[in-house]
């Protein structure tokens, strides 16, 4: 387990949320990146699913569900840290 993958990927999903994160920010860690911990790589396909599962309305980039869903991704990966 590296602590910092965890606390990396934990801070995108937050920024991303938050709407501050840099414009390549998630892809880079969700689309470009392959985990070896099984842990992340789960997280990083459910947080990819979201979209599939909770399509975004109209133009947006998210749907409220899937924002909750990735919050709660976050503070999973902050509680084992």
């Amino acid at each position: 387990m590296d602590r910092n993958e965890y606390k990396q990927m934990a801070g995108v999903l937050e920024r991303f949320v938050a709407g501050t994160s840099t414009p390549w920010e998630f892809d880079d860690c969700f689309f470009g990146k392959t985990y070896a911990d099984p842990f992340l790589l789960s997280i990083q396909r459910r947080a990819i699913r979201t979209w599939v599962e909770f399509p975004p309305p109209g133009n947006a980039d998210t749907s409220p569900e899937s924002v909750a869903v990735l919050k709660e991704l976050a503070v999973e990966l902050r509680s084992r840290i």
